[in-house]
């Protein structure tokens, strides 16, 4: 029987966004995984709302990344060691840390927590070593001090294995360290699709090749930015040369539009596209969800993809789901195409754009733009695709060759039992020799034990989009979608790539509030009222004075407060106004000796001798007795369990001083009876 093995995968952190996060690549994993292997991601929307409703969490976690913060500050400025750890950011460290799991899973870049063992997968070469070289970028510099750098990150002994679905990457990082060590932990991976992402298919429902279907689409995350890298550009000159030819079709373009001036550079012919948009070229730039993109790609007879970069994902999807796929040559195609196999193969990309690192002596990619090779790839593409055309028997045998080769090589299935049985002996073996090393006490990993994401949530994590995609903007807010969650902001504020953590609110004073939600409806169109806008700015911080100086004094209070309340509810010209909650208010007074206020969703009980309410004081305990709880109720057991039976008091009404709630003298009370 195989021992049970918890994964830990941080990939929800902030720092894994520009590393693609939940990337689709990676799904089968986790919908194939045998019995015996379980997981433990953070479920952020879970996990704000509990550190929302817990400062005893809130501090401990903060108190780590200080602590986190303070070993960053002495590493020398200018390190290679400095600008890794401040990238992983010390909140991040800290959540990794404290996930719950047997061994870690990191992919694309390594950012292990080093306290329990791990395994990396990763497809690419140059990434691995981001955010200090990425893919397209230039010769890696500081090589020596990357290299010792990352060699301890890799040769540890808590690094478990390093896997790869391309032999060139295992190559390259074996020439890169010339380690014995790493050599040993690196291991070939196969790749596959999740059996629940895609349905039978049938060409008999693909549209007629008389006038066959064009799909350009870019990455998960649909931005602008990869479009160039995916050779969106070389997609619509191929199109220009294809129409121009006299041939009927259909272009989609799935991806946001990139400027005309970038377009422009890149030699495309605006005034011709801008022609033929809404004729023969559709450009689709709204987001779509993945089954959405799954019908798209069904209904096209070509998926048209010249990429310097390989679309492991895109050219697996395209062939599943029955279009030919159109690629380029670059580093790891051949591990899914087969020129004239199961799609059509551009050459040149590989010897044109793979360029040895004089450093190193390792081949990385140079992205820049390359004129001479860019027209031998549209005129590739457009001969090749012609001929195709002009065979449609030659097409459809085509077809079925890379439908029946995808169903057999990229089984989800078969991808996930060999990978996990892989992990599964190499954790078995360095548990004979090693026992991993806990930092995180057990009691925090207990606390946020239910802020993790269960089983059936996978799909909706995976299916969203893997970087910040906005969703909604609003005069008054503005919604975000990242990773399975809706997260909405007010205003229009300036989003640092930490912002996004949700630790970051508690942990760095500048970082704009946000709100986590599972969906659009949690947020109860929060992102149309102008709570936290800048035009009620100067106004909130007035109510904030006033609310702090009348405090001490109840009775002024209370009447401020209700004047306040029916200014908001119905405004100056008499509409209704949406009700917004003052940030602090008094909800019940002289309970024992103390009133409970609320500051957003908390509830503090003072005494009333204590003078001016402040919840950083409360949160730093500077009041002599003080209560926090995210409830009435919870507030007013501790006051009672903390006075005498003999003069306690039951409240037989709750007390509200906002509008439509009874005021003090309406208080009904009874004392216990005394002995």
């Amino acid at each position: 029987m195989q021992q049970r093995l918890t994964v830990a995968v941080p990939w929800s952190l902030s720092h894994y966004i520009p590393l693609d996060g939940f990337d689709p690549f990676y799904r089968a994993l986790f919908d194939h995984a045998p019995e015996n292997i379980s997981f433990s991601a953070w479920d952020n929307v879970k996990l704000s709302r509990k550190l929302r409703g817990s400062a005893f969490i809130r501090r401990r976690l903060v108190d780590r990344a200080k602590g986190e913060e303070c070993h960053l500050n002495r590493l020398e400025e200018a390190s290679i060691a400095r600008g890794y750890k401040d990238y992983f950011w010390p909140p991040n460290q800290v959540l990794t840390t404290a996930l719950e799991g047997d061994i870690e899973f990191c992919h694309t870049a390594p950012f292990p927590s080093l306290t329990r063992p791990f395994i990396f997968c990763c497809e690419s070469f140059s990434p691995v070593f981001f955010p200090f070289s990425q893919e397209g970028g230039d010769n890696i510099e500081s090589h020596e001090e990357i290299k010792e750098h990352y060699r301890s990150i890799l040769a540890s002994p808590l690094c478990l294995g390093i896997f790869s679905h391309v032999s060139d990457t295992l190559q390259s990082l074996s020439a890169f360290f010339f380690d014995p060590t790493i050599d040993g932990k690196l291991f070939s991976s196969r790749a596959g699709l999740s059996a629940g992402t895609f349905f039978d298919y049938d060409f008999e429902r693909k549209p007629s090749l008389s006038t066959p279907r064009f799909l350009f689409f870019n990455s998960s995350d649909q931005s602008s930015a990869n479009v160039f890298r995916r050779g969106g550009h070389l997609v619509l000159r191929f199109w220009k040369e294809f129409v121009s030819g006299g041939r009927d079709g259909l272009l989609i373009m799935r991806c946001a539009k990139p400027s005309d001036i970038e377009l422009c550079e890149h030699g495309v012919d605006l005034p011709w596209v801008h022609s033929e948009i809404g004729r023969s070229i559709i450009w689709d730039q709204g987001y779509l969800a993945a089954y959405e993109m799954h019908s798209l790609i069904t209904s096209a007879h070509f998926v048209l993809l010249p990429s310097a970069y390989l679309p492991a994902v895109s050219i697996m999807e395209a062939m599943r789901a029955g279009a030919i796929p159109v690629v380029s040559d670059t580093v790891g195609t051949s591990v899914y195409v087969a020129d004239e196999e199961y799609g059509i193969v551009l050459h040149g990309v590989q010897k044109k754009v793979r360029q040895k690192d004089q450093a190193t002596g390792v081949l990385v990619n140079s992205c820049c733009q390359k004129p001479e090779l860019e027209h031998f790839l549209v005129e590739q593409m457009t001969d090749r695709v012609c001929k195709l055309l002009d065979d449609h028997g030659a097409y459809w045998e085509m077809y079925r060759r890379a439908t029946a080769y995808a169903r057999k090589e990229f089984s989800g299935q078969s991808f996930a039992e060999n990978f996990w049985s892989s992990v599964s002996d190499l954790y078995s073996q360095s548990r004979e020799t090693s026992a991993p090393v806990e930092i995180a006490s057990d009691d925090l990993k207990r606390s946020l034990s239910d802020c993790t994401i269960l089983n059936h949530g996978w799909g909706r994590i995976f299916e969203s989009s893997s970087k910040p995609m906005l969703r909604i903007k609003t005069e008054f807010g503005m919604v975000w979608e990242l990773g399975g969650a809706m997260i909405q902001t007010y205003g229009n504020p300036r989003i640092e790539l930490n912002n996004w953590s949700v630790l970051a609110q508690y942990y760095k004073q500048s970082t704009p509030l946000v709100t986590y939600a599972n969906t659009l409806e949690e947020l109860e169109g929060t992102y149309l009222h102008p709570l936290g806008g800048r035009r009620q700015g100067v106004r909130r911080k007035l109510v904030r004075w006033i609310s702090k100086t009348l405090l001490p004094f109840p009775v002024l209070y209370r009447y401020a407060a209700h004047a306040l309340a029916v200014y908001r509810r119905y405004g100056r010209f008499g509409f209704q106004r949406p009700r917004v909650e003052p940030e602090v208010e008094l909800v019940r007074q002289g309970v024992s000796g103390y009133n409970i206020l609320r500051h957003r969703d908390r509830y503090y009980a003072i005494l009333q001798r204590e003078g001016e309410f402040s919840p950083a004081r409360a949160e730093a305990g500077g009041y002599s007795s003080c209560y926090i709880s995210s409830s009435v109720e919870e507030v007013l057991r501790n006051i009672t369990a903390s006075i005498p039976v003999s003069t306690s008091f039951i409240f037989n009404k709750d007390v509200n001083f906002g509008p439509g709630h009874d005021s003090p003298d309406s208080i009904e009370v009874s004392k216990r009876g005394i002995r």
